[in-house]
């Protein structure tokens, strides 16, 4: 009897984890943001320089969703951000990296497009090639990876040149306790990985900017 109560314990308390850790079909969405850096802002980039930033383009081939997380005992719970607005929140991400980095960086409006406010001298956008936030759960473990592909584009309107790159960056993370924040927290520090790289190959001549790898 006593090794059969302790039988029973066990499928109970089993039941128990496998109802509380199976996934649902839910979507848990995110809303990323930049983290400020710890390092403080070059002093060598042009203050006058102003950057309008326009919304980005989704070009990924799976637009529903980021990515999901499978479960232990099955299931899945979905991951997405901005509630499926990518291209604002792309475009929202990029303007709070840069305002941390002290450029001149907006984003557009109605109302002064209507006033005819002055060009900018730089328009910042992009293609969103990859996004993607996916995690796996094991006994005891989760690993949380996050990947993102963009295609900048810089157009200037000093010389109506137009700078092009694209660039990547790559993140995990493998949690004991799993909690959504994990997996947002993760994407924060790609997307200023992915920033960083950005502004590390730009550099400012002529109120434009320019690849350093360029002969200027």
């Amino acid at each position: 009897m006593k090794t059969q109560a302790k039988w029973f314990i066990m499928v109970f308390i089993a039941s128990l984890g496998v109802g509380g850790c199976q996934g649902t079909g839910q979507t848990v969405n995110f809303n990323p943001h930049a983290f400020p850096s710890t390092m403080k802002a070059p002093t060598n980039h042009n203050e006058d320089l102003t950057i309008l930033v326009e919304p980005f383009q989704d070009k990924r081939t799976q637009k529903s969703r980021l990515g999901s997380r499978t479960h232990f005992w099955g299931g899945a719970t979905h991951f997405n951000a901005w509630n499926g607005n990518l291209g604002d929140g792309m475009a929202d991400l990029a303007l709070e990296y840069l305002q941390q980095e002290k450029w001149q960086a907006y984003r557009a409006k109605t109302s002064e497009t209507a006033e005819g406010s002055a060009p900018a001298d730089v328009t910042l956008t992009g293609d969103i090639l990859v996004l993607e936030t996916n995690a796996k759960s094991g006994f005891g473990f989760t690993d949380i990876e996050v990947k993102m592909r963009v295609a900048f584009e810089a157009k200037n309107a000093a010389d109506g040149s137009t700078v092009r790159m694209v660039l990547g960056a790559n993140g995990t993370n493998s949690v004991v306790t799993f909690n959504p924040k994990d997996v947002e927290e993760l994407t924060n520090h790609v997307a200023k990985d992915l920033f960083n790289q950005l502004f590390q190959d730009l550099t400012v001549k002529d109120q434009a900017f320019h690849l350093k790898s360029e002969k200027l």
